[in-house]
């Protein structure tokens, strides 16, 4: 306890009263805040940090402290507030509570309550001519393949990329991708052009816990085929400098030159204007300035968000107070660390004021309890003694499955109970993936039961779900010859494009092809056994045949399977390249398990029945035919969400309640990964695991399966930590 002790920094007492401290003590006597709320609120010191787990009144306490500190002021001054939030539900929360709270009507006028993007992007259109946000998948391909070609032309690596009809499309999206993720982290045109200055910068990040982001970014570079992680001279970090940062610098700057602004850009480009401007003196003054700059959520920010509200703090002369839980912080996988609101005075500047709120209001007694008992085996955390108001318990099951199969069924069966339970108006079904969560949408959609699929379940409408599909289509016709089969040769090369995690290069292809065409096979399946035989380039080497051996295993064995279950492990387990589509598997590392081993096990009950396995996919796909708005969109048209049964994975359950929650999967190897192997990853998921259990006002039931995949499977050890006990079904 002592380590965690020193993570504190007591509030220090003001030396004399304020100017105006029985205004202050008069606003919060009528404000029902508890003592601790009170503490944040009346607390002198500007640079301050409020630690707040969940259901503690964040939100009220953040505003509360806008108008104890604006009654605080000296008679006669305007005092005014920036009030940061992560998202954009997080903004409109608070700015409602501003217009409808009558206590809060004396700082409507002086409180201004926005997003970093929405800030950063109004700030630069006062400064650009004309600026243009670049954000949907279309306009990010127009980009890379149109107004970015002159840049990449002249940077070999990435032209190859961008030349390769095969990959093209993809490469186009991924660099757009990974030139954001890079703005993320930290790194700049402007500061890091000499490898000196990008090697120290890469060292900064490894220091500060964000290595492994460096380390999916050289990944990423890899698939490119940008950077060869196998070659032991130059070093991977040195390749990623010689091969792409030049391209990544040139890139951006010509977009900025364009007014073509990707999502970060918003952030980065006014972080730079911003630094430049205090660097000179010129400081916000009279009516645009700002006095107190409050950040919800600290504990998601990345190094871009923290480097520019440090530059907005600059140019306001005022400090930050930051708002979070570190207990909370799940968003490692877009280059957060909690490393910022565990170290303020390092990150930021020294002399922090700490406060804790303490006093749960929303959860039951038992679900607080439990969750304290969970999170304390974390050591890289702050302390807290959290005490629930609430003196009921939810209803808390830990139910011991046969197989996963049955855990569907049971899931099923239980949701259609508590639709029509008056005391449950809304259910949700959290996994740690989204593969875990693809069965449930078929089932519910089989059934006609509406459900709200959060953004994380969109693998239906993925290229990696078509490819599946595509797969499935040619593996029934693989014993036809054209003209009722399909092309032997060109369907096989497609087929290996997603063996491994990139396709072929256009020389691999070319040289594959021809071989293919010199055997002159009628079908499919002939191709597959010249593809044995095959001992020219592939991936780069095919020694004696070797990569071409493992390539004609792969497609043999989807060939070979029999069932619709066979056919689709087969797929998951031999290509790589299906996860190439998988959204945040290139960001979190928890991500990257094969995506359609859960559906495998659920098409067991289809046996050989293509046809029927065919017609309930695209029954569960028309659920998906409007996408929920992201975030940063500005009208929200799509209602579905109001719907009574959520699916999602944990980073989706951030920030939401719901009266009945089902936790899928509580396994050893699932909560946590199996990929999680260091003490800091293993925290991260404990973290992730603590925000969906505490999700749930009433009802909470754990699904704990015996065997999943044919494979015996031990419960999840969160189970023990919390002192829950296993039951079997009656």
């Amino acid at each position: 306890m002592a380590k965690e002790k020193k993570l504190i920094k007591v509030s220090s007492r003001p030396k004399g009263p304020s100017p105006n401290s029985s205004a202050v003590a008069a606003a919060l006597g009528v404000s029902n805040l508890d003592d601790s709320q009170k503490g944040f609120c009346a607390e002198r010191e500007k640079a301050v940090r409020l630690l707040a787990p969940a259901g503690c009144g964040k939100t009220r306490s953040l505003l509360w402290r806008c108008l104890a500190q604006a009654q605080a002021a000296s008679e006669g001054e305007i005092t005014r507030f920036l009030v940061f939030t992560f998202t954009r539900a997080a903004r409109d929360e608070l700015r409602d509570r501003l217009k409808h709270d009558p206590q809060l009507r004396a700082v409507r006028s002086v409180v201004d309550v926005t997003t970093l993007n929405s800030w950063g992007f109004r700030y630069l259109k006062n400064r650009m001519h004309n600026p243009r946000l670049v954000t949907t998948s279309q306009d990010r391909y127009f980009t890379m393949t149109n107004l970015l070609q002159p840049v990449w032309q002249g940077h070999t690596k990435v032209k190859e990329a961008m030349t390769d009809n095969h990959r093209k499309q993809r490469a186009a999206r991924q660099l757009m991708d990974l030139m954001d993720i890079i703005k993320g982290l930290g790194y700049r045109h402007d500061l890091h052009r000499e490898y000196n200055a990008y090697e120290k910068h890469t060292e900064w990040l490894a220091t500060h816990g964000m290595g492994k982001h460096v380390v999916s970014m050289l990944k990423q570079l890899d698939d490119l085929e940008i950077v060869d992680l196998q070659a032991s001279k130059p070093a991977p970090v040195r390749q990623a400098f010689n091969n792409f940062h030049g391209f990544w610098c040139d890139a951006i700057t010509r977009m900025y030159e364009s007014a073509m602004l990707t999502l970060e850009d918003q952030k980065y480009w006014a972080c730079i204007d911003l630094e430049n401007a205090a660097a000179g003196r010129r400081f916000t003054t009279g009516m645009h300035r700002y006095h107190h700059i409050l950040v919800d959520e600290f504990q998601d920010i990345n190094t871009l968000d923290l480097n520019l509200l440090k530059a907005i703090a600059a140019v306001n002369r005022c400090d930050l107070t930051i708002v979070g839980d570190d207990d909370q912080a799940i968003y490692e996988w877009r280059g957060a660390t909690p490393e910022f609101i565990l170290t303020p005075d390092k990150h930021i500047s020294p002399g922090y004021v700490s406060h804790i709120l303490e006093v749960n209001y929303r959860s039951p007694r038992n679900v607080v309890e439990l969750s304290q008992r969970l999170i304390k085996h974390n050591k890289r955390r702050v302390h807290k003694s959290v005490v629930p108001v609430s003196m009921s318990n939810a209803q808390i099951e830990v139910l011991l499955m046969p197989t996963l199969e049955e855990s569907v069924e049971y899931c099923r069966t239980l949701v259609k109970q508590l639709l029509e339970d008056e005391n449950i108006q809304n259910i949700a079904l959290i996994g740690r993936k989204r593969s875990q969560i693809i069965p449930y949408q078929i089932v519910f959609a089989s059934d006609d039961v509406p459900f709200y699929a959060a953004e994380d379940l969109h693998v239906l409408l993925s290229d990696a779900f078509d490819d599946l599909k595509q797969m499935l289509l040619l593996k029934a016709k693989a014993d036809q010859p054209l003209p009722f089969g399909p092309d032997p040769v060109e369907s096989l090369l497609k087929i290996c494009d997603k063996v491994k995690r990139y396709p072929l290069n256009k020389s691999d292809r070319g040289k594959l092809k021809a071989h293919l065409l010199a055997a002159r096979p009628r079908t499919l399946k002939d191709a597959v056994e010249h593809l044995y035989t095959y001992t020219g380039p592939l991936k780069g080497e095919n020694v004696g045949g070797a990569m071409a051996r493992i390539f004609y295993v792969a497609v043999r064995t989807v060939l070979a399977a029999k069932s619709v279950a066979d056919s689709i492990r087969a797929i998951s387990q031999h290509f790589e390249g299906l996860q190439k589509d998988y959204g945040k598997s290139l960001d979190d590392v928890f991500y990257t398990d094969p995506p359609f081993l859960y559906l495998s096990e659920y098409a067991e009950r289809y046996g050989e029945d293509f046809a029927a396995f065919y017609q309930d996919i695209e029954k569960a796909i028309a659920t998906l035919a409007r996408i929920p708005p992201a975030e940063d969109d500005e009208q929200v048209e799509d209602d579905s969400w109001k719907r009574p049964l959520h699916l999602m994975t944990a980073l989706r359950a951030k920030g939401k309640e719901f009266d009945a929650v089902i936790l899928l999967d509580v396994n050893a190897g699932i909560w946590p990964s199996k990929l999680a192997e260091t003490e800091e990853d293993l925290e991260a998921e404990r973290r992730l695991f603590y925000v969906a259990f505490t999700r749930a006002r009433k009802r909470i039931t754990l699904l704990v399966d015996e065997r999943v995949l044919g494979e015996h499977m031990a419960p999840s050890p969160y189970i023990q930590e919390m002192g829950l006990s296993i039951q079997g079904l009656d």
